[in-house]
């Protein structure tokens, strides 16, 4: 069963991130993917600089295992006419499921020549793509999901979601949300887009991680844009015994609670630490068995 199926049929879909960063060759990814396949309904396969294997052919890879990848795709990389043709070589090789992101601008980089692109716009990406699935001569079937990004805060009454309304108006199917650790947070932002009614007609997964440490914890919260680790995270962190350990138990307690809040569709994790932490925070929070 793909990722689309699950949002369609599952009260609660779960995805996990590969460690790209920690991928040297063929090999090396595969043993990632065998360690998340039974655990997940999809596996996200990151678009970053810094991985030395593409995404599209991390897809094929993954599906040749009988993994469902939901691949991403940055437009701060690539032309229109690039983007266009990476796309239709993803569904070719039957990809399902996209992610599309404007993408961070590079402002340093290592690596001679790198330059931001920016040719499109994540929202003229989407309906480009929304577009191709409703031309029925097209090869891009009509229920391809479409995905697109957003940061959780805490927002005022009077809050108009304006930005998700116009990625939902430009064919996204399911949005996926920054990290965050804070539920109060997220049932106050998740109270809005419910009222709102967009979770008619959209998936909303949230982000976590099982953290490996409080150094971790601290980067998190002060390096990746939009991710919400309250001091209570931290401190529990910095207080355990076993830090690797408490990160899951923490992870799974979260799993568990965004399970509950009306218009969360799923949640996606990704680690900084060892892999075989995300089904082992899985497996603890029971989301999977319930």
């Amino acid at each position: 069963m793909t990722f689309k199926d699950s949002l369609k049929t599952k009260d609660f879909v779960v995805t996990a991130h590969l460690n790209m960063a920690d991928v040297s060759d063929p090999s090396t990814l595969l043993k990632q993917a065998a360690i998340l396949k039974s655990a997940v309904d999809g596996v996200q396969v990151t678009d970053s600089i810094q991985e030395p294997i593409g995404a599209i052919a991390t897809a094929a890879l993954l599906i040749q295992q009988g993994i469902d990848p939901i691949v991403h795709m940055n437009c701060r990389d690539r032309n229109r006419i690039a983007l266009e043709k990476d796309f239709m070589g993803a569904t070719a090789l039957g990809v399902t499921s996209v992610l599309i992101r404007r993408g961070t601008k590079i402002l340093k980089s290592p690596k001679v020549g790198i330059k931001n692109v920016f040719d499109t716009t994540a929202l003229e990406f989407m309906a480009y793509i929304n577009s191709l699935k409703e031309d029925t001569n097209s090869s891009v079937v009509s229920d391809f999901h479409i995905g697109a990004n957003a940061e959780i805060f805490e927002p005022d009454l009077n809050w108009v979601p304006k930005n998700l309304i116009r990625k939902c108006e430009a064919g996204s199917n399911f949005i996926q949300l920054q990290i965050c650790f804070d539920m109060e947070v997220l049932r106050k932002y998740m109270s809005q887009i419910v009222a709102s009614k967009l979770t008619h007609s959209v998936n909303f997964i949230v982000s976590l991680s099982p953290l490996p440490s409080a150094d971790v914890a601290r980067w998190m919260r002060d390096n990746i844009k939009g991710a919400l680790v309250p001091d209570f995270v931290i401190e529990r962190m910095d207080q355990a015994s076993n830090p690797e350990s408490e990160g899951v138990t923490i992870c799974a307690e979260m799993l568990r609670e965004s399970r509950t809040i009306p218009g969360i569709s799923g949640a996606n994790l990704l680690t900084m630490g060892k892999l075989e932490d995300i089904p082992a925070a899985i497996d603890a929070s029971g989301v999977r068995t319930n």
